[in-house]
């Protein structure tokens, strides 16, 4: 048959058109067909695409004016040797029945006498798949033009179907990338859960297993001093084979070629049997570890362990895309080792430093409680009448000691409160009670010309159950602030009953704060900047323990407070239950 060449550009351009839409690939494939049967003038077209070792027809169209004639075959085999004729060619091939190939006859039914085949070809060895133009009948007048309109049918073919498997390559590395960031994100989030090593350790194990999917894994850290790899945790493995397990040493001589490759690499896969002789593989194997792969565990430059993923009774190796998470849980564990190296120090000098704050606080109180016993005997005179002169110095010292004292005992406080040291003694306490007591202790800071003090707790208030003593730390210390820093005008305290608890307020006229002071109040060590506060000395624990105390009981505190016009500090106390949990109290806006 002759095509007008016209009505063949055209319909190419259309074609090409239509492969180029968003459609799916078998409908602008199937589009492809249909243009040959109306412009090849066939009878049916189809296209084949490679799928293993076949080519599977993916889609046809058949005219459907002509007769039905058999059924096409729908895989033909990668090295049918008409398949292979066109490929090696790059060109068309055309095949008449008296060749006796699978497209011209099927079992005994011959199904077309006249084909023309065209490789749909890309830049591997194999073609990715071909077209096909059937003819029921050999066309009477034939020419290169169809071959070359099938010809170019299958380059448009290959074109759509190389840009489909891009897109869905691009799309799979996307969902593999994904893949990888969320395997790689629960790791983070699981180990950043726990800085305990021990504890770090045994989930990073656990969850290598869950995101590679594997059945198997451990840690093994070097111990400097026998320059040895020990199993530190393991997952996957029975309490027996573990026993085994932790019993092993590995010496860094036996294994030095595959502890600087797995340094080099980072990463290196055991399937193959030569690296078998490596301790720790061989170890692995024992177990009915099949493949397995080892990460580097670092702190800087330094390799401190390795860790270790395996399948029990599976040859394959492991993927590329396992290797990429490997890497990555390798570089969080070290990263998560460290910190937790580093916060058990801080821990350990954190422990050294309270152990001698608390030493040395009892080591200070000691003497300084015979002073002021002394002292108190001097002043009731038991050693004899003192001058008006002598009496005053007794009195300043006395008051010099007992701030000293205090603020010893605040120390004190703070050690054991850093430590851990402290707990809860509830009581049914009278707040009213405990508030009569602060005002007799500090009637020495109350004794000031043009100063009132204020306590407002009724007798009818309700028994609340708390820890008296702490409570009573509590309250002293905004009393005894307040005081301090108000030389003119009152202090005043006020008790009463508020959500299921007890809220007292300890209002001043004193110098008051700017809002930048009262963000750093309650911070250890942090004081209001000025001469007022130097003058009145400490050194800025008093609130911090406050805080760290209202906490323990549940409580909550916070300030209103403007520079001159005094503070307002608003403290709430829970009733605590009998069963006497730790309190889970908190309030929007209280610090």
């Amino acid at each position: 048959m002759v095509l007008d060449q016209t009505e063949l550009i055209d319909g190419l351009l259309d074609l090409a058109q239509n492969l180029g839409s968003d459609a799916a690939l078998d409908v602008r494939l199937t589009s492809l067909c249909r243009s040959a049967v109306r412009l090849a003038g066939c009878d049916r077209s189809s296209i084949y695409l490679l799928v293993g070792e076949y080519y599977e027809e993916k889609c046809h169209f058949e005219n459907p004016s002509g007769a039905a004639r058999g059924l096409a075959p729908q895989r033909v085999h990668i090295q049918d040797p008409l398949i292979s004729r066109a490929v090696q060619n790059r060109s068309c091939v055309t095949v008449e029945d008296t060749e006796r190939c699978v497209l011209t006859n099927q079992q005994a039914e011959a199904h077309a006498p006249f084909v023309v085949v065209a490789p749909v070809l890309s830049d591997a060895p194999a073609a990715l798949g071909f077209v096909t133009a059937e003819y029921h009948q050999r066309p009477h007048a034939f020419d290169d033009t169809v071959s070359r309109l099938i010809l170019g049918m299958a380059t448009l073919a290959a074109t759509a179907v190389a840009a489909e498997r891009r897109g869905r390559q691009r799309i799979e590395a996307h969902e593999q990338e994904a893949q990888v960031d969320a395997a790689l994100a629960k790791v983070g989030r699981e180990l950043i859960a726990s800085l305990n090593t021990p504890a770090l350790l045994e989930r990073l194990c656990q969850v290598t297993t869950e995101v590679l999917g594997c059945d198997y894994s451990c840690t093994l850290l070097w111990q400097p001093r026998d320059d040895t790899y020990v199993p530190t945790a393991c997952h996957g493995a029975t309490a027996e084979e573990w026993e085994a397990i932790q019993l092993v040493k590995f010496s860094h001589n036996d294994m030095a070629d595959f502890i600087d490759r797995v340094r080099r690499e980072e990463v290196v896969q055991v399937s193959e049997p030569p690296l078998e002789s490596v301790p720790v593989v061989r170890l692995g194997v024992e177990y009915g570890i099949s493949a397995s792969l080892h990460v580097a565990l670092r702190r800087g430059d330094e390799m401190i362990g390795f860790h270790a993923a395996g399948y029990r009774g599976r040859p394959k190796p492991f993927t590329p895309q396992q290797e990429r998470i490997a890497r990555g849980i390798g570089q969080l564990a070290s990263l998560a080792l460290e910190t937790a190296r580093l916060v058990e120090e801080l821990e350990r000098a954190n422990r050294v430093r309270s152990e001698f704050v608390a030493t040395m606080s009892h080591e200070l109180r000691t003497p300084l409680n015979i002073i002021l016993g002394y002292n108190d005997l001097l002043l009731e005179h038991a050693f004899g009448a003192l001058t008006l002169e002598q009496a005053d110095t007794l009195r300043r010292a006395d008051k010099s000691a007992r701030e000293l004292l205090d603020l010893i005992n605040t120390t004190l406080d703070l050690s054991r409160l850093e430590a851990g040291r402290m707990s809860l003694d509830l009581r049914e306490t009278q707040l009213g009670d405990l508030i009569h007591e602060i005002d007799v202790e500090t009637r020495r800071l109350q004794e000031k010309p043009g100063f009132t003090f204020v306590l407002h707790a009724p007798a009818s208030l309700p028994p609340l159950r708390t820890d008296p003593l702490k409570l009573k730390v509590v309250l002293k210390n905004l009393i005894v602030n307040a005081l301090k820093f108000t030389d003119q005008g009152s202090v005043m305290v006020d008790v009463f009953a508020r959500d299921g608890g007890m809220e007292v307020c300890v209002a001043d006229t004193g110098i008051g704060m700017t809002p930048e002071t009262q963000l750093i109040i309650f911070e250890p060590f942090r004081q209001a900047d000025g001469f007022k506060t130097r003058r009145q000395g400490g050194v800025g624990l008093g609130l911090y323990i406050v805080r760290r105390l209202l906490e323990m009981l549940g409580g909550t505190i916070s300030v209103d407070s403007g520079l001159g016009r005094g503070s307002l500090f608003r403290v709430w106390i829970p009733n605590l239950a009998e069963s006497g949990d730790e309190p889970r109290v908190t309030r929007p806006g209280d610090v």
